[in-house]
């Protein structure tokens, strides 16, 4: 039985690859590179093991893996590791290659580059595209101005990315497609709009045997960020009362935490809009209290789930049956199973 998964070597499905793997694991995190990891048995041939040394699974070697259906890129990333377990005698050896999605290549140069008069979004966009992605970008507001408070890049160009879309209340992922595509997202997490698919426990023939719900309301309920104007070193104070991300239920945190509770973050900005974004970026992600994890098929779902998507949760009640965004995903193929291991988060009830 085939592992149900094909293996690419750089854009070109490779059957020997894809059979000889005996075990396939992608590891999808909200706003974080997507890792890999695949089983191949290790032979000793004429005294030596040739195929550790295979160029298609060497270093910087690009592999592909893509899903049941042939049209879903599940990663497409660059191999960095082995790690190798050898038998003696040969007989139950293997190696297990490493890799990262294509997002490792933009976390390989330290960089101090200042970004004057642009905002977030723009220093986004422009990233990008030195880097041949495909931008998915929202706009920013808050402009960095030369003569007050210049955008300075202090790392790698991931690192840089992933600073702007956490301070933004933005997450900064990449994603393929089986062309070979490579698209780099700088947005908030989605919470709106039409789910992948629906995953219900409402009997024995439903995509779900169990689910674990918890949920945490010791959160900020609002927050406040203070700042200095450069220019006539006067203070600035930009404030949150409530998350910029729309409701996934009827009651978000603030209509159910018992008492207030207020953020001060430490951040850096020059005018209002800038210290609004930075306090609602901390409502933004403490503001996912509700966690559910539960265990799937592709063939129970009716579709592979991917993290950054949306799904429906129906047969938990009232307060929890509804929409939830998959904030990690681990798939671990095998040649009898295709195990999707979900982690899903809401920011609201009811």
């Amino acid at each position: 039985m085939g592992l149900g998964v094909t293996i690419a070597a750089g854009m070109i499905p490779d059957p020997d690859l894809t059979q000889r793997a005996t075990e396939v694991v992608v590891e999808e995190r909200l706003g974080a590179p997507t890792r890999f990891a695949i089983v191949f048995p290790v032979d000793i041939v004429n005294g030596d093991l040739p195929f550790l040394a295979d160029p298609r699974i060497g270093p910087g070697a690009t592999v592909m893996i893509v899903g049941p259906d042939g049209q879903e890129c599940l990663v497409r990333g660059i191999v960095h590791g082995h790690r190798i377990s050898l038998v003696t005698g040969g007989e139950g050896s293997s190696v297990e290659v490493l890799g990262t999605d294509m997002s490792v290549a933009l976390d390989r140069e330290t960089k101090v580059t200042a970004w004057p008069n642009v905002t977030d979004g723009e220093a986004a966009m422009a990233i990008l595209g030195q880097n041949a992605l495909v931008p998915d970008v929202e706009t920013t507001s808050s402009r960095h101005l030369m003569t007050q408070n210049v955008l300075v890049q202090r790392g790698t160009d991931l690192a840089f990315l992933r600073m702007l879309a956490r301070r933004n209340g933005f997450l900064f992922w990449v994603t393929s497609s089986v062309l070979g595509i490579d698209t780099g997202h700088f947005k908030p997490p989605p919470v709106a709009g039409e789910a992948a698919t629906v995953l219900s426990i409402k009997d024995q023939d439903s995509a779900l045997s169990a689910i674990e719900i918890t949920w945490d309301v010791e959160r900020p309920t609002s927050a406040t960020a203070h700042g200095l104007d450069l220019a006539n070193k006067s203070s600035l104070t930009g404030s949150a009362l409530q998350s910029p991300l729309a409701p996934q239920g009827a009651m978000p945190l603030a209509a159910i935490a018992p008492e207030p509770r207020t953020a001060m973050p430490a951040v850096v900005a020059n005018d209002v809009g800038g210290l609004t974004a930075r306090a609602e970026s901390i409502l933004a992600g403490d503001g996912f209290f509700i966690t559910a994890r539960c265990k799937t098929t592709p063939e129970a779902a009716g579709g592979v789930v991917r993290a950054h998507t949306l799904v429906t949760l129906d047969g938990a009640g009232t307060l929890h049956s509804g929409s939830y965004l998959v904030g990690s995903v681990s798939h671990r193929v095998s040649p009898t199973a295709h195990v999707m291991d979900l982690t899903l988060l809401r920011n609201a009830w009811g």
